[in-house]
């Protein structure tokens, strides 16, 4: 759970950056996994540094990441931030390639939530550490950016923000209407997330939300895997019969989530 400096901190300006998050031995766990999950969901395309991997990581060779959504240290915070019914949505895994243009990670104000990220290596600012808007998850300033970034014309680097620079088992936690990007990573930059959805309320939440469900539903064919679904059956199967987990299922499904998903055997 967040102190009550972090949550108003995260409420004012969009993002907060935990230390420590994950143990050496959960580390070497995440590694040990990313590696499989990604190298089996890229069978057809073995990285060459060249184009961006990216993948769910809800399936039952990868159980540590599949698991994540319902630690504590995470949809504590997430339901802390955006209430109890707050949804668990995806475990992740990304080799970035070069830089990362600024965006948000919703393409409505009404559509929000928290992503956690976090970094196998360790970045800074010249080396792929997330870069942020502090308060641009707001309006008027998230609508105004939107205006006008692409009239700035400005490297990514001189866009005035902060930089998060982490560790390995550093999480940083940002809502997804805030503003971010990344310079100078590698051609390997390795990063996770989990994603929290709010559970939409409102007329235009829920108008918001169901566009954002058919969005993400075309990602596995924007990162070269046309004809996987989006999320593993296994995670949708929930054959642990964990409440949580249900309760995230039947919302989704209800909003037009994981169409794509049928039964079948997970990587």
């Amino acid at each position: 759970m967040l102190t009550e400096q972090q949550y108003r901190h995260y409420k004012t300006f969009g993002f907060v950056v935990l230390r420590q998050v994950f143990t050496p031995d959960e580390l070497a766990v995440i590694n040990k996994e990313f590696d499989h999950g990604l190298k089996a969901a890229y069978r057809h395309l073995p990285f060459d540094g060249k184009v961006r991997h990216w993948v769910t990581m809800m399936g039952r060779s990868t159980p540590f990441f599949a698991s994540l959504l319902e630690d504590g240290r995470l949809c504590g915070i997430a339901e802390q931030l955006y209430g109890a019914d707050t949804l668990g949505v995806a475990s992740d895994a990304n080799r970035y390639v070069g830089d990362t243009r600024w965006h948000p990670d919703t393409h409505s104000i009404h559509q929000y939530g928290i992503k956690f990220a976090y970094y196998l290596q360790p970045v800074g600012p010249e080396t792929g550490a997330l870069r942020v808007i502090p308060g641009s998850h707001r309006n008027p300033y998230h609508d105004e950016l939107k205006r006008g970034m692409p009239e700035f014309g400005l490297p990514i680097e001189d866009v005035p923000s902060h930089v998060c620079a982490s560790e390995p088992g550093d999480v940083v936690g940002f809502d997804l209407r805030l503003w971010h990007a990344s310079y100078g990573g590698s051609n390997d930059r390795r990063m996770c997330t989990c994603v929290y959805y709010n559970n939409p309320g409102t007329p235009e939440e829920l108008e918001a939300t169901r566009k954002q469900g058919a969005s993400n539903g075309k990602a596995t064919t924007t990162y070269h895997r046309p004809g996987d679904p989006l999320v593993d059956p296994y995670w949708i199967a929930n054959a642990d019969g964990s409440p949580k987990r249900q309760r995230w299922l039947d919302r989704l499904l209800e909003l037009g989530f994981f169409q794509d998903v049928v039964g079948g055997e997970s990587q």
